[in-house]
Formats: C-alpha cells, structure tokens, sequence
C-alpha cells in the first residue's frame, strides 16, 4: 500500500530522542499546574479557553508541533483530496489538533470505509486508512456510479477507471450484487464473458454475455444452475452460438431461444 509522505520535510525536531521530549511533557506539564485555578488569595476564575490555548502554544515551544503527517493505506483516495479534508498546518502545535474533528472529516471522503487516526509525540499524526473494495458498477438511467461490497456508492470515484469490473441493474440490485458476483466467479472461463447482470423482481438475476445472449437464472440455488450451464459449454461451446437467450430457470432444463425471428406460434419460454 502506498505512503502519503514526502510532501513533508523531517528536521530535528522530529529526531529527538525519547527522554527530550519526554522531559519536554514534564514541563508543560509543570506549567499546567501553574496556572491552576486556585491561588493562595482564594478562587481564581481563568477563562478555560485561554488557559487551554496557552498550554498548546508552550507545548509548542518546547517542541511538541506538528512536523509529519503519515498516512498508511491510500491507494484510491486523491492526494489533494486527502490533503484538503486534512487540512492542517505545519509547526501548529500538536495538542491543538483536534483528532475527532479530524477523523470526521476524513471519514466523509467517499473511498474511506473506516480510519485511525492516531497522534504520536512529538510532531506526527499518524493516519490509517481502509479504502471501500469496489465490486461493480451501478447502473442508474444513463450513468454508472461504483459500488462496493455492501452496495454502497464510492462517491468521488470516477467510473472511467473502472471499466473492467461488471455493471448491475434493476431495484435493489446494488446491495444484492457482491453474492451473485461470487458465485459467477466460481466459473472463471464463462465469467470473464460477462458484462452485466440485472436484478429481477428483485428476486432472481438475468447475466449478460459480452456477445448479446441472456442467461436467465433461477431464484433458487442459481450457482448449480451456473456451474451447470459451465459444464455444458465446455462440452459444447453452447454460448457461442447464435442465441438471445438460454433460460435455466426449470430444474435439470435448459431452453434456448434463437437469436432470429422465429414464424408461427412458437411456445414462450
């Protein structure tokens, strides 16, 4: 997986040995207690906000800003897009950066499925990234969005980059579309004939071969009705005929219908 470094310029401060900076924390934290809320003349009342920001900013003096930012597990996700939903600022001082905020943003971009986001003393916020595994393009009127496993939409990716994955269509057929895919796998020669499936009914699905031909599948166990019709083309070459459609939605059947006007009254299948 690719690193996000590099736009990032290391210097010293980020060498430092653990017990610098180590003793760097115990000063801030000595500089805490001093501007605690209780002086010997009684209570004192200290704008929390300010008391707050001035720790931030003597944290930063004695070395605890933002220096690197690391990112694990982009492969996806646009580079100035990430940077823009980063959106921060080298040498702010690290306490400063506000981690949930920041994992909100992140977690908005349309590729990212989960993120940990963690900050590591003294200057690196260190970022982990689980992109969305795209399985397929939705077909929705004229334009196709990708979807992942769970039939969610990557918003922000490009569908001209995805052009050898399968398109889905029909109700419902985006949060249905990662099992039949699977299954068709299991036939990698007759798989790789495939350009689209659609959902019907929202119970059952069609496979369109690149050539035209239909292959209507069964609502129940449509897996065996695939692994069968593998079978019979390997034996066969059954799909590289002049058909329009081969039904196998009858157990142990399988109707084919020419791919040229048949006269008379044909029956229907």
């Amino acid at each position: 997986m690719r690193r996000l470094i590099g736009w990032i310029t290391p210097n010293r401060a980020a060498q430092q040995s653990q017990t610098d900076w180590w003793h760097r924390i115990k000063m801030v934290s000595l500089a805490a207690l001093g501007l605690g809320l209780i002086s010997t003349g009684g209570m004192l009342y200290v704008d929390r906000t300010r008391v707050i920001s001035e720790l931030h900013q003597l944290g930063a003096e004695v070395g605890l800003k933002l220096r690197h930012i690391q990112v694990r597990g982009r492969s996806h996700i646009d580079k100035e897009t990430l940077l823009s939903a980063l959106d921060l600022q080298l040498d702010t001082p690290i306490f400063s950066v506000d981690l949930q905020a920041l994992h909100s943003r992140v977690s908005d971009i349309g590729w990212v499925k989960n993120v940990v986001i963690e900050r590591r003393l003294p200057g690196t916020i260190y970022i982990i990234l689980e992109e969305r595994m795209p399985v397929a393009l939705m077909q929705n009127n004229a334009t196709h969005q990708l979807i992942d496993a769970t039939g969610a939409i990557i918003d922000g990716a490009d569908p001209r980059d995805f052009t050898h994955l399968k398109v889905v269509a029909g109700d419902n057929a985006a949060a249905n579309a990662a099992p039949i895919l699977a299954a068709l796998r299991t036939e990698p020669e007759l798989f790789s004939e495939v350009w689209a499936i659609s959902f019907r009914s929202e119970r059952r699905w069609d496979v369109h071969l690149k050539n035209g031909m239909e292959i209507r599948l069964p609502e129940t166990d449509p897996i065996s009705a695939w692994s069968r019709l593998a079978v019979i083309d390997r034996e066969k070459a059954i799909t590289n005929r002049d058909l329009a459609v081969i039904d196998m939605r009858l157990p142990k059947q399988l109707i084919v219908e020419p791919n040229i006007p048949v006269r008379g009254q044909g029956s229907q299948t």
